[in-house]
C-alpha cells in the first residue's frame, strides 16, 4: 500500500504541475484527428500492452475528442520505429512514440541514423523496477551474500539479450562493484524464467513484473530490488538501500516521447493530457489489473532517467562492443 499511496501522491503532483505550468489551452488547429503512438515492438510484450492500456483507458474523453491508436512498428531491436518516428513522421504532435532505453541502447551502439537526443519525453509511465532474481536451489538469500559471492567467484547471468537494458544493468552493477559476471544472453524474458526455474544459471537481471508471478509461486527468489521503496507486488523483499547499497535505483522505465522539433504550445498540451488519462483511475485500475505498476513522472523527471541510462551506456560502451 505504501507504494501505491506514493504513486499516487506522485500523479496528483504531477497534474497540479502541469496545470500550473502549461495551464492546458488548447492549440489553435489541434487536434484534429487521432493521435498515433508508435509502439518499436511487436504486438503482445509489456511495452505493447501498456500503450493499449493507456489507449484504452484515454478513449474520445481527451484530445478533444479524438483517440489514442496503436500501431506495432517492430523490427531491428526496435530501430524501425525509432527510425520512423525521428525521420520520417511530420514533428506535428499527430504522433508520439512508446519510449525505452532500447532507444539510448540503440542511438549510442547501434548504427542508425538517429539520436536520442532526437525525442523529447512527454511523460513517464510505467517504472519497472529492476530485480535480480536467483533460483530457488541457491544458496544465497540476499544481496550481501551474492555480491560478496561474485567478487571471487564468476556468476552465470541471465540476460534477455545483449546490449539489452537488463544487460546494461547487469554490467553497470559488476563494473561498479566489482563482480565477476559471465552472460547467458536469450531472446525473452521467458528463457531467463526457465532457467531460473531450471537451475541453469546463477543469477537473472529483470523487472519485477517480469519475474514476480514465480517468485510468488515460490519457484525463484529476488535478493533485493531497484528502487525508492518496496515494490507492492513483493512486498517482503528488500530494496537495494534497505540492505546498505544506496543510489541503485533503475528499471525498465516506459513512458511516451514525441520528436523534439514538435512545436511547443502542442507540445505542452499532450503533456497535460497525458498526465491527466495517466491519474485515471481507467488507467491505474487497468495497470494494476494487468500485474504492471502505473506511474506519473513529469517531462524533467523522465529526462533524469534518460540522462541516467545514457551516462551508464556511455561508461560502458567499450565494454559492449569489444
Amino acid at each position: 500500500m505504501k507504494k501505491i499511496a506514493v504513486i499516487l501522491l506522485c500523479v496528483s503532483m504531477f497534474v497540479l504541475g502541469a496545470g500550473a505550468l502549461f495551464a492546458a489551452d488548447k492549440p489553435s488547429g489541434f487536434p484534429t484527428k487521432n493521435i498515433k503512438i508508435i509502439v518499436p515492438f511487436a504486438a503482445g510484450g509489456g511495452t505493447d500492452t501498456m500503450a493499449r492500456i493507456l489507449s484504452s483507458a484515454a478513449g474520445k474523453e481527451y484530445f478533444d475528442g479524438h483517440s489514442l491508436t496503436v500501431e506495432n512498428m517492430g523490427g531491428g531491436g526496435a530501430v524501425i520505429g525509432q527510425t520512423f518516428v525521428a525521420k520520417t513522421a511530420k514533428p506535428d504532435g499527430y504522433t508520439v512514440m512508446l519510449y525505452t532505453s532500447s532507444c539510448i541502447n540503440n542511438s549510442l551502439l547501434k548504427n542508425v541514423t538517429y539520436s536520442y537526443e532526437d525525442f523529447k519525453p512527454i511523460i513517464g509511465c510505467n517504472p519497472d523496477s529492476e530485480i535480480i532474481a536467483v533460483p530457488m536451489e541457491s544458496p544465497y538469500n540476499n544481496l550481501k551474500e551474492f555480491i560478496e559471492a561474485a567478487k571471487t567467484q564468476t556468476m552465470k547471468v541471465a540476460t534477455p539479450g545483449h546490449s539489452s537494458g537488463h544487460h546494461i544493468r547487469a554490467m553497470n552493477l559488476a563494473n561498479q562493484m566489482g563482480l565477476k559476471f559471465e552472460y547467458i544472453h536469450n531472446d525473452s524474458a521467458a528463457m531467463q524464467l526457465a532457467q531460473l526455474m531450471g537451475n541453469h544459471c546463477d543469477a537473472s537481471f529483470m523487472t519485477v513484473s517480469e519475474v514476480s508471478s514465480i517468485i510468488l509461486d515460490g519457484k525463484s527468489k529476488g535478493l533485493g530490488v531497484m528502487a525508492s521503496v518496496r515494490d507492492e507486488t513483493l512486498p517482503d523483499i528488500e530494496t537495494f538501500t534497505e540492505q546498505g547499497y544506496s543510489g541503485w535505483i533503475d528499471g525498465a522505465n516506459r513512458g511516451i516521447s514525441c520528436h523534439k522539433d514538435v512545436p511547443d504550445d502542442i507540445y505542452n498540451y499532450l503533456v497535460d493530457q497525458f498526465a491527466k488519462i495517466a491519474a485515471s483511475d481507467e488507467y491505474l485500475s487497468a495497470m494494476r489489473k494487468a500485474g504492471m505498476v502505473p506511474g506519473a513522472q513529469t517531462p524533467k523527471e523522465y529526462q533524469e532517467y534518460v540522462d541516467f541510462t545514457v551516462k551508464a551506456i556511455i561508461s560502458l560502451k567499450p565494454m559492449l562492443q569489444q
